[in-house]
């Protein structure tokens, strides 16, 4: 059974992008962009009688980004709404039909994805915390959709390996502001309103002294206890950990752009001992202070 499309006389304002098939050939064979790459992309604003039946899928990956209006996805089990803020993902060769709302249509960016791990790269884009898959809900962002244009253009200029290299090497850029919208928001990092993020910045703020898991916590108004299984959830470290990859960093920093000794450094550090800090440095960074310095070619003394 064939694909089955409708769909008006075109969209005012639509853009669409098909990649040549030499072009893709090219793709495939370069080990940057190998695993993850764009073989179609377009945007459909207000995509009134916008539809596509595919009984068999495509070898490719969907990725539908919701701007405005609605529109409907029809897996093989399952019924998708997207709204304006969502994004969903369609697996490669799975069963599906969509469209956009006849009341209310949608206004999209997609992307037609190929690759190794196509399928794995855009895993996270589903919101899976129920039984079906769902689409994720993000904020929105003109960042993202500066993005979108940027890649779009850069493929609209022609597909020599430069343009395809700078697209699609910026493609997971676009694809980690639905996946870690909170890093990719500046003023929601800064913001320090999680008791993560406010614990984070306690510790940047008091690299020069010796903190206590209790301090840190206190900076949250979190248990100690509490504190410490929310902030290892959400960064993978323990906080007193996490608090000395911050100061070898630093350390790293002073050793490459000052002048000080390597003691003079961990005073810096608010580390009195210096065979202590030594220890630690080589724990996190796998060789000693002297080492490191030698090793970068940083002529200072020691």
């Amino acid at each position: 059974m064939s694909t089955v499309t409708r769909k008006s006389q075109g969209f005012a304002g639509e853009r669409i992008i098909e990649i040549p098939k030499d072009a893709l050939e090219r793709c495939r064979t370069m080990p940057l962009i190998n695993s993850l790459f764009i073989t179609r992309m377009g945007f459909y604003p207000k995509a009134r009688y916008h539809y596509y039946q595919r009984p068999t899928g495509i070898s490719q990956v969907i990725l539908l980004y919701c701007t405005d209006g609605q529109g409907w996805i029809q897996l093989p089990n399952h019924r998708v709404l997207l709204t304006a803020g969502e994004v969903f993902a369609i697996p490669a060769n799975m069963p599906h039909s969509y469209g956009a709302d006849n009341n209310n249509p949608w206004t999209i960016h997609w992307f037609h994805l190929g690759g190794t791990h196509c399928g794995q790269s855009v895993s996270t884009i589903v919101d899976e915390r129920s039984n079906t898959p769902h689409p994720l809900r993000v904020p929105y962002s003109d960042e993202r959709v500066i993005l979108f244009d940027r890649i779009f253009d850069t493929l609209l200029k022609g597909y020599g390996t430069t343009n395809l290299l700078f697209a699609n090497l910026t493609l997971p850029y676009f694809l980690a502001s639905f996946v870690l919208p909170e890093n990719f928001q500046p003023d929601i990092v800064t913001s320090g309103t999680s008791p993560t993020d406010k614990a984070i910045l306690f510790m940047q703020e008091n690299l020069s002294r010796t903190v206590t898991l209790d301090n840190i916590a206190q900076s949250a108004n979190l248990s100690a206890s509490f504190f410490s299984r929310k902030f290892k959830q959400d960064t993978g470290y323990a906080p007193i950990e996490y608090f000395n990859h911050l100061r070898v960093q630093r350390a790293c920093q002073l050793l490459h752009f000052s002048d000080l000794r390597i003691n003079e450094v961990a005073s810096q550090l608010g580390i009195d001992d210096p065979f202590y800090f030594s220890r630690l440095f080589k724990k996190h960074m796998g060789v000693s202070p002297a080492e490191y310095k030698k090793s970068e070619g940083i002529q200072r003394r020691t």
